[in-house]
């Protein structure tokens, strides 16, 4: 083998370890989400299934408010001993994080300690999670250079999908082949339970991948210079020299991150409670839209790369305003699966490169020796408030309007704080042809 395949090899098994854990993230996050109906009825016990459902939710979203905590704490980590050490630690609590939440006894057998262990998992694995995403993000754009880094990013926003659409295949399969009964008893479990295998392997994967060369370079200079590699959770080198750095990521992600679960995450539940399909139906529309989202990242990569992350930002904001009351006022009038793919589909477009821009330029906008911390606690506090809460309020706003399409001014008003910070905010890290000053 050639000196440049034995480099794209080497690349192509760095970027795949960085993004296993963001695939065994979303699969869970996914399934919680595919599952939120049958999850509110066996732990919550509710007598309106709204209410159940947004207890469910706001079980969901404890696991978002302690991510920004892990991403600090397990960011610093990384950015001290290495992003390959704290992301086998993520990943493997990750996966015994969510193989337990199948295992969980229901409110029926256990009273008020189901609701209970379900939130405290929900909590661990929000704390793994918040280190896994900077982390790998971090990971894999050091590998990268100006003009194929969103590329190489892109692919932690697909492993994503893959997680999801792993995620959503299973919930299809499931609910086609098990009567209710089966799939309220023990067949909603196996899905969770079978993901303590990705992270298995994923730990794997992970020991026998180097570190980026860019943390390596940096941790040889340190050791060169006699610096101590002590932890340190920077608070106040983030807080102080890169307050606009984390004002921004925070902003940008408030459309990427609401547009994102409220278009993929939720929409099952959207469709079944509030459209009126089947679950089945729900989920093969699902599965079919995270299909487009797959296809669509690595494209979105390379535009971006091309045209620069604000002009590919200001692009996909734009065309979310367009098109998202039409897309939702026609949506909820169909039940034709073939109708709705096509219409989600139209949002999945300005959805992947936002969601590639926000990832690249999240990753170029921190100094190396703090660039996991500083991703990990700006990324996850926007999800954790933008994405986190963003089922629980479509919910509530759809339970307190009677008007299933109120779900759209949630999407428009994010994705007009994505919009502004792109135009005026960025303008003090990018130059005029979109590359980092």
């Amino acid at each position: 083998m050639g000196e440049v395949a034995k480099k794209k090899a080497s690349l192509a098994k760095a970027v795949f370890s960085g993004s296993l854990g963001n695939m065994l993230e979303w699969f869970d996050y996914g399934l919680y989400g595919y599952f939120a109906v049958i999850i509110s009825a066996e732990f919550f016990a509710a007598g309106d299934p709204i209410v159940g459902l947004l207890l469910s939710f706001m079980t969901f979203a404890v696991g978002f408010l302690v991510r920004p905590l892990g991403g600090i704490l397990i960011g610093a980590y990384a950015d001290k001993h290495g992003r390959i050490k704290a992301l086998t630690l993520t990943i493997l609590g990750m996966g015994i994080c969510t193989m337990l939440m199948g295992c969980l006894p229901t409110y029926q057998q256990v009273g008020i300690a189901a609701p209970i262990l379900l939130t405290v998992l929900r909590l661990i694995q929000g704390l793994c999670t918040g280190g896994e995403f900077g982390s790998s993000l971090t990971f894999i754009s050091e590998y990268g250079t100006p003009n194929n880094r969103a590329f190489l990013v892109s692919w932690q926003p697909f492993s994503v999908g893959v997680g999801l659409i792993i995620g959503s295949t299973s919930g299809l399969i499931i609910t086609s082949i098990l009567p209710t009964e089966a799939l309220y008893a023990w067949g909603w479990r196996i899905p969770f339970i079978c993901g303590i295998l990705i992270a298995i392997y994923g730990v794997y994967m992970r020991r026998n991948v180097p570190d980026s060369p860019e943390f390596q370079k940096r941790k040889a200079e340190q050791e060169a210079a006699g610096v101590e590699t002590k932890v340190k959770i920077p608070f106040k080198d983030l807080f102080v020299g890169h307050f606009a750095s984390i004002m921004a990521v925070i902003l940008l992600l408030a459309g990427a991150s609401t547009s994102y679960y409220l278009l993929i995450t939720y929409m099952p539940t959207y469709i079944s409670q509030f459209v009126g399909t089947s679950m089945s139906d729900a989920f093969a529309v699902n599965t079919s839209v995270l299909a487009i989202y797959l296809i669509l990242c690595p494209f979105a990569g390379k535009i971006v790369d091309k045209i620069g992350r604000r002009r590919g930002l200001i692009i996909g904001s734009i065309g979310f305003l367009i098109f998202t009351y039409p897309v939702f006022f026609i949506l909820v009038q169909h039940t034709n699966p073939a109708i709705m793919i096509a219409l989600l589909g139209i949002l999945v477009a300005c959805q992947t490169l936002i969601a590639v821009g926000n990832a690249v330029v999240s990753t170029e906008i921190f100094p190396t020796e703090l660039r996991s911390s500083g991703v990990g606690f700006a990324y996850n506090l926007s999800a954790a408030v933008f994405g986190g809460l963003a089922p629980l309020a479509a919910t509530a706003l759809i339970a307190a309007t009677g008007n299933q399409i109120s779900i759209v001014w949630l999407i428009m008003g994010a994705i007009l704080i994505t919009l502004i910070t792109s135009v005026f905010l960025l303008k003090r890290f990018y130059g005029k042809d979109g590359k980092v000053k």
